[in-house]
C-alpha cells in the first residue's frame, strides 16, 4: 500500500508525471501538491487515505518532480497551471474529488469555480488563494522587476550535491522536518549526474510572476465555489496565511468545514495521521 503506482498523462503541454495510491479503489481522487515540492508530498497522507477505499492520484506540476518543463522561452504563469489540472481531471470517466496543498489548494479553487460538476468534494490544506496578489499603485514597478529578472534569468545548475542526504540537509533548511519524513519528496525532486545530485526542478519557477491577480479576483473565484469543501490549516497560523485579507478570503469561500490542527506549513507530512482522519471523514458523510 505505501509503494505508489507510476503514472503519466499525455497533454499537449507535455507529460505529466504522477504517482497512484489505492489503485481500482472507489473513491477518486486528485491531488494537488506545493510550489517546489512534488507529488511525494502526499507520501505519508496517501497511504492512510487508500485503506479507505480512496484512490489517490497525485501529480507532480511542470517544472517539479518528473513532469516535463515548459517548453523552452515560456514563463510559469501561475493561471497556466489551471490548464494543467483541466488537462488531467479530462482523461477522467468520472468526477473527482481533489485533495490539495499550498499552490495546489489555490489552482483548484479556481479550477472548481469554473467547473464544479466535475469535483464532487475538494480539500484545501493550507491555503486560500495566490500569494501575493497585485497590489494597488505597483503594477508597473513589478512588471519591471520581472522583466529584469526574466532578461537574466540562467537554466544552468551550478549547486550540486554530493549525496541525497546533503540535499535532505539543504532543503530542511527551508521546510524544517524529520529527514524520514521528508526524504520522498526530496529523492523524486533530484535528478543524479556525473558532478552529483542536482534539484530536477526548473529553474524559471522561481521567477517573478509577470502579472498577479487582483485580490478582488481571487475573492470572486473563492466565492463562486459551490463544491463541498474542508480547509485544513495549522494552528497557530502560519506564514503561508499570515497576512491581513485572510478572513475576507474565508468569509468568501465559506468551507462546509473550517479545521484547524497543530502543525507547520507542510502539515500533511508532519500530521499525517490527524490529517487523515479528518479527510477520510469528510469524504465519507
Amino acid at each position: 500500500m505505501n509503494q505508489p503506482k507510476n503514472l503519466t498523462f499525455e497533454t499537449r503541454f507535455g507529460n505529466i508525471a504522477a504517482l497512484q495510491w489505492g489503485a481500482g479503489n472507489s473513491n477518486k481522487v486528485l491531488a494537488l501538491h506545493g510550489w517546489l515540492d512534488n507529488a511525494a508530498s502526499f507520501w505519508h497522507l496517501a497511504p492512510l487515505l487508500a485503506q479507505h477505499d480512496i484512490e489517490i492520484t497525485a501529480i507532480d506540476f511542470p517544472g517539479h518532480g518528473h513532469s516535463d518543463h515548459r517548453a523552452a522561452g515560456h514563463t510559469y504563469g501561475f493561471i497556466d497551471y489551471v490548464t494543467d489540472v483541466q488537462a488531467v481531471i479530462k482523461q477522467s470517466d468520472q468526477p473527482v474529488s481533489l485533495l490539495c496543498h499550498s499552490m495546489g489548494a489555490a489552482i483548484a479553487v479556481m479550477y472548481a469555480a469554473a467547473f464544479p460538476e466535475q469535483i464532487n468534494k475538494m480539500v484545501l490544506i493550507e491555503n486560500l488563494g495566490p500569494i501575493p496578489p497585485y497590489q494597488p499603485g505597483k503594477a508597473v514597478s513589478s512588471l519591471r522587476k520581472a522583466l529584469k529578472l526574466w532578461d537574466k534569468h540562467s537554466l544552468v545548475h551550478k549547486r550540486f550535491y554530493a549525496t541525497i542526504e546533503q540535499a535532505i540537509e539543504a532543503r530542511q533548511v527551508a521546510t524544517p522536518m524529520d529527514a524520514d519524513i521528508i526524504r520522498p519528496m526530496v529523492e523524486r525532486g533530484l535528478c543524479e549526474t556525473p558532478q552529483g545530485y542536482h534539484w530536477r526542478t526548473d529553474k524559471r519557477l522561481k521567477l517573478d510572476s509577470l502579472i498577479r491577480l487582483s485580490e478582488e479576483n481571487i475573492q470572486e473565484y473563492l466565492a463562486a465555489n459551490q463544491v463541498p469543501t474542508q480547509l485544513i490549516i495549522g494552528e497557530p497560523k502560519t506564514y503561508a496565511l499570515d497576512f491581513p485579507m485572510f478572513s475576507h478570503r474565508l468569509d468568501a469561500l465559506n468551507p462546509e468545514q473550517f479545521k484547524q490542527i497543530s502543525g507547520d506549513h507542510h502539515l500533511h507530512m508532519t500530521q499525517a495521521e490527524p490529517v487523515a482522519s479528518l479527510i477520510i471523514n469528510f469524504y465519507q458523510e
